[in-house]
């Protein structure tokens, strides 16, 4: 095209320059007429090839903007194309089986977004904080009451709960005779149950002997005499004389805390606990076990304020996430559908305590909760928190894995080379953390290393971060869709983020929280959701002991026993109950 445009202009040049030559020319030839007539078909000509060439131009400058226009929306259809790729990747690693305990004949609803969902529209929207309308929709939640039962017809005894193992106590009438009381009839029976479970250990003691020619080795042969008074005891059977059973059940502490145990710290399902028992010999229903779990729970619901006290310190760091789960809700009018919830979690290092908090996404749920809490508080950077930087007496500091972990999507799933520059800072900000934490140093030493070792980093991360969204505003780079999120989300929380160099009781990031949600995502996952408010609340009851057990080195199950023996025995003073049975934080 260049060529021809250039022989084009170099033929009219020619033809104009001839044009004055023959004017100027007086010896041609011609006849007046005759040069005229020909004067006027070489302009003819040259006009038509000037036309011929200006369309020429047009129609080039035309193609090239009909190119860069193509070229525009290649690339744009491009971005969407590594966008959508990026998302599917990051998806896939997210999917799941859907397992539940949901029964078929429930009513469904569009349950809402999970906060997963929220967080990424809010990195997807720059980090813009929507309108305070997070659960506008709110349904006012409804209890299911169910009418008095009619006891007149009542069995004498359960028929859908029956042990392999059946043990009658009867009543010692002379005894009732010598009390002086005179015996009428029998009374409906009081049915206990007990699970017993352990682990035996036989120890053989083996002879070291030598036969006949000379050899050696250790041989064992059990004696035949004295089986009978060998000492070989399973359980304490006195301790069945009288029934010690939990108020409100047929269960004794030993069976309700294996219960407890077995659901919310192992996860099983009401579904496999069901099947253990039909291999045990036992008959029971599931609305049994829910019953004597919720009896359990309000008992246990006494000592969660002395736990809410040692959460929240005076001075001390707390960590906050939460997470959704389907609950089922009825409405105003009646129905019954499916809706979101969330379990807000807590977790405090320095006093060991662990708290699960259920209710709605509504700031007013852990605003509440926190009251004038005094000290240091993280969670992830996101519009859901953060009102946390208007508390007084409150730091509020972000979480520096949710930062990593944005970039490592734009590597990984969007393919962005870029994105390894910040996680290799970002590194360089870790291994000063485990440094901190493998020799032990004190918090001043860790305030005094983060300045001299991370807040340079810091620095450079910062000025990399912004740089490159300078640039990306001048279209003078290009970055994946989730690299822009990365950098924005950094940027924006940044005085959040740089928050922790200054407090060196604070960690760099909110895992230990998070991993603290896991047991009850676990839960989420084996059972899909809850079946009513009240066992959401039963379930966070639970969580909330079994985590902060673990957080003190100490067996669940031994904490429920001792708990449940206490309230056998008539035991109600739940703060002492709670401080004999954990450990109180200095």
């Amino acid at each position: 095209m260049a060529d021809i445009h250039i022989d084009i202009e170099r033929m009219i040049m020619h033809s104009n320059y001839l044009l004055e030559v023959d004017n100027s020319s007086a010896s041609n030839g011609l006849s007046d007429m005759e040069r005229k007539q020909y004067l006027d078909q070489i302009k003819e000509l040259v006009l038509t090839v000037q036309t011929l060439l200006d369309a020429n131009i047009a129609l080039g400058n035309k193609q090239k903007e009909l190119q860069a226009e193509a070229d525009r929306k290649i690339a744009g259809l491009q971005d969407q194309v590594d966008k959508l790729t990026g998302e599917l990747q990051a998806r896939r690693r997210k999917m799941h089986g859907k397992n539940n305990e949901k029964q078929t004949g429930d009513k469904s609803v569009n349950t809402g977004k999970t906060k997963d969902e929220e967080e990424g529209e809010y990195i997807e929207n720059g980090c813009e904080q929507p309108s305070d309308s997070d659960d506008s929709d709110e349904v006012t939640d409804t209890e299911a009451t169910n009418p008095k039962k009619d006891l007149s017809q009542r069995p004498d005894h359960y028929k859908t709960m029956k042990a392999e193992v059946l043990v009658v106590h009867d009543c010692d009438k002379d005894k009732l005779k010598a009390m002086g009381l005179e015996f009428i009839r029998y009374t409906r029976p009081v049915d206990q149950f007990d699970r017993i479970s352990m682990t035996r250990q036989d120890r053989y003691l083996y002879a070291w002997v030598r036969d006949k020619d000379g050899n050696e080795f250790a041989f064992f042969v059990p004696k035949d005499e004295g089986v009978e008074q060998r000492a070989c005891t399973f359980v304490d059977e006195s301790k069945y004389d009288l029934p010690s059973m939990v108020p409100h059940t047929s269960s004794t502490s030993g069976m309700l805390s294996d219960l407890i145990v077995n659901r919310f710290q192992y996860a099983i399902t009401s579904g496999r606990e069901m099947y253990r028992m039909v291999n045990e010999k036992m008959r029971m229903s599931k609305s049994t076990i829910f019953n004597w779990l919720r009896h359990g729970a309000e008992f246990l619901e006494n000592c969660q304020e002395t736990i809410k006290q040692w959460l929240l310190k005076p001075g001390s760091t707390i960590y906050c996430d939460e997470s959704w789960v389907d609950t089922k809700v009825t409405d105003a009018n009646g129905e019954v559908h499916y809706k979101k919830r969330y379990m807000w979690v807590i977790v405090n290092l320095t006093t060991k305590v662990c708290y699960y908090l259920y209710g709605s996404r509504k700031k007013e749920v852990i605003k509440e909760f926190l009251g004038d809490f005094k000290g240091t508080l993280m969670t992830d950077a996101y519009a859901a928190y953060l009102y946390f930087n208007k508390l007084k007496d409150c730091t509020h500091v972000c979480c520096w894995s949710h930062v990593r972990r944005l970039f490592v999507s734009a590597s990984r799933d969007y393919k962005d080379t870029l994105a390894q520059a910040f996680i290799d800072l970002i590194g360089i900000l870790y291994k000063v953390e485990v440094e901190n934490q493998v020799l032990g140093r004190t918090e001043k030493e860790i305030v005094k290393h983060r300045g001299e070792e991370s807040l340079p980093v810091l620095h450079d991360l910062y000025q990399q971060a912004t740089a490159l969204l300078k640039q990306f505003g001048k279209n003078e780079i290009k970055l994946s869709a989730k690299l822009q999120q990365a950098l924005t989300y950094m940027t924006k929380h940044w005085e959040e983020l740089m928050a922790y160099t200054k407090i060196g009781s604070v960690l760099i990031d909110n895992n230990c929280c998070e991993r603290a949600v896991r047991p009850f995502t676990n839960l989420r996952k084996n059972f899909g959701g809850f079946s009513s408010e009240q066992g959401a609340r039963v379930t966070a009851t639970f969580l909330t002991f079994v985590e902060t057990c673990k957080l003190m080195a100490m067996a669940p199950l031994d904490f429920f026993r001792g708990f449940f023996d206490m309230i056998v025995a008539g035991r109600r003073d739940y703060a002492l109950m709670t401080e004999a049975l954990l450990v109180k934080p200095v």
